[in-house]
């Protein structure tokens, strides 16, 4: 069938639009690194949309299982309750060391961890194939059809990825990112939706399955102002006047039962996963 869309062609253009995308490609590890800290508070109380996720893959206690952006190991430690071994590879070592500590915390000892940008990574030599490969929320590569192919290379059986359909934010953050960072850097954050990656692999020959679900985010915070820090340490690290964001929580948070401050995000998201013809 004749393409009319260069679907990663178009990919490209839009990620190079962005020169904060740029910077992630150049140093994901100088980025996330100081971001670790601040992601971990901010994912502290998040369980119901990491049950979602999990609900999607076909686990099997004899599984290996490779998480590309493994981040804290939000996915990976849980995992690690089912499968034989999880590789959890990531550029970040201040992620990969909070992710080590929440596996020693869960009694978790079949795991490895590979420091390592996934554009670098050798399939066979630095990463030998696991029976599954899992990407969440971490396929923002610039050439995104060369990142499938290598998850796709990765995977004996399955491959799952977890991406966000349609907008990400609610009307009300994106009103907070128009604040912050004006208009036109507000619509340069972030990354196009999941039909990109769709239909790249459709290009490529990969007819994946979509399930598009709700995810509900929760984030527990101990004050506004705890939130408001946590928000700035993660997205506008080097923002003083921490009013605007201040006043948004103040509004946006509600207070459970132990007192505690809680932000509930339902995000549109989407689950995308192909199963290998050999499997």
């Amino acid at each position: 069938m004749h393409r009319i869309i260069d679907w990663n062609e178009l990919w490209k253009a839009i990620h190079a639009s962005s020169p904060e995308r740029a910077a992630k490609d150049r140093d994901p590890a100088a980025v996330w690194d100081k971001r670790a800290a601040a992601y971990r508070r901010a994912t502290r109380g998040e369980t119901r949309a990491t049950e979602q996720e999990l609900s999607v893959l076909d686990l099997r206690p004899e599984d290996t299982v490779l998480d590309m952006g493994a981040g804290t190991g939000r996915l990976a430690v849980p995992i690690a309750g089912t499968a034989a071994h999880v590789t959890a590879l990531d550029p970040s070592e201040g992620m990969l060391s909070i992710l080590r500590e929440q596996m020693a915390a869960a009694g978790r000892t079949n795991y490895s961890c590979l420091r390592k940008r996934w554009e670098d990574a050798v399939i066979g030599r630095d990463v030998q194939p696991h029976d599954i490969v899992i990407a969440a929320f971490s396929i923002g590569f610039y050439d995104l059809a060369a990142a499938l192919e290598k998850l796709d290379a990765a995977a004996r059986r399955a491959v799952y990825l977890f991406w966000h359909a349609g907008e990400w934010r609610s009307p009300g953050e994106m009103a907070l990112y128009r604040a912050v960072f004006g208009e036109e850097a507000a619509m340069q954050k972030g990354y196009p939706d999941y039909i990109y990656p769709v239909n790249i692999l459709h290009d490529a020959g990969i007819y994946p399955n979509v399930r598009i679900f709700y995810a509900f985010w929760d984030t527990v915070y101990d004050s506004p102002e705890d939130a408001a820090r946590t928000w700035a340490a993660m997205h506008n690290p080097e923002m003083e006047d921490l009013s605007i964001i201040r006043e948004y929580f103040s509004q946006t948070l509600r207070r459970n039962e132990s007192g505690q401050y809680v932000e509930t995000a339902v995000r549109p998201t989407a689950a995308v996963w192909w199963v290998k013809e050999r499997a």
